[in-house]
């Protein structure tokens, strides 16, 4: 009987030391996921660059953690949010706040990414040709409205009550401009900075386009898996707020700012 216990005892330890390095979880387990989306991150001449981007690699100086922009991964936004919500060793930015992604979806977030200007935050987007006014978010229902799948713009295309069957979704900001030129929806939700800099990027007129209405303002920041290690996101909020308290985060602002 004192043998079989033994043996037990010795397994039941084996297992525990096992769960824990399986669930042990640290700064560089993470994948640092983002998308094309200026000023905030974007790769340009093969560097990644933009306001999120140059704040993560501050974080990362001040947390004592060997990553470099060479490990911020660009990818399509959807599959960044599967990633996001399978995988607890995953971060995706820069990623709006709201409620459903708090409270439904469960993401963590450290927070806040500064916004250049209230025109980097999301937008109804329609060309000026066009005639299109929208006064409240109801109206929306109305129109074909383009969105990045996946993005903030298509959750608030869907409480806005815009049928299914009326949005395009769009697999990044460079598809939302091409098919706006083409008519194939009327409207666009999506950030307007963004967009303008992606019309440029297309050989387009960001004056031929204008903001028909806004969304009420949120912030953004990097958002976690739900399963993430608590400790892990405490030190990266306690590496921004000195970023921002010191001045840091509004020096890096500005350099995108246009």
């Amino acid at each position: 009987m004192k043998k079989i216990s033994v043996v037990v005892f010795f397994a039941l330890t084996l297992m525990a030391v096992n769960s824990f390095t399986l669930f042990a979880q640290s700064l560089n387990d993470i994948a640092w996921l983002t998308e094309d989306y200026p000023p905030f991150n974007y790769e340009e001449n093969g560097t990644k660059k933009g306001i999120a981007v140059d704040l993560l690699l501050e974080m990362f100086k001040r947390s004592g953690v060997e990553k470099g922009q060479s490990d911020i991964k660009i990818v399509p936004w959807a599959r960044g949010v599967k990633l996001l919500e399978t995988d607890k060793n995953t971060c995706l930015f820069a990623t709006t706040l709201t409620p459903h992604r708090k409270k439904v979806l469960g993401y963590k977030f450290v927070f806040p990414i500064p916004q250049t200007s209230m025109k980097s935050s999301n937008h109804i987007i329609a060309p000026k040709a066009s005639g299109i006014k929208i006064n409240t978010a109801s109206e929306l229902k109305k129109y074909r409205v383009g969105v990045v799948r996946g993005d903030v713009g298509q959750g608030l295309a869907e409480e806005a009550g815009v049928p299914a069957g009326s949005i395009d979704m769009c697999n990044n900001g460079e598809a939302i401009i091409k098919k706006i030129k083409k008519k194939r929806f009327d409207v666009a939700s999506y950030g307007f900075d963004t967009f303008s800099t992606k019309l440029k990027e297309a050989g387009e007129n960001p004056d031929d386009y204008e903001i028909v209405f806004s969304f009420p303002p949120m912030q953004m920041g990097y958002a976690f898996n739900k399963d993430c290690d608590p400790a892990i996101l405490k030190k990266l909020q306690v590496a921004l707020d000195e970023i921002t308290k010191d001045g840091t985060a509004e020096k890096i602002k500005n350099k995108y700012k246009k």
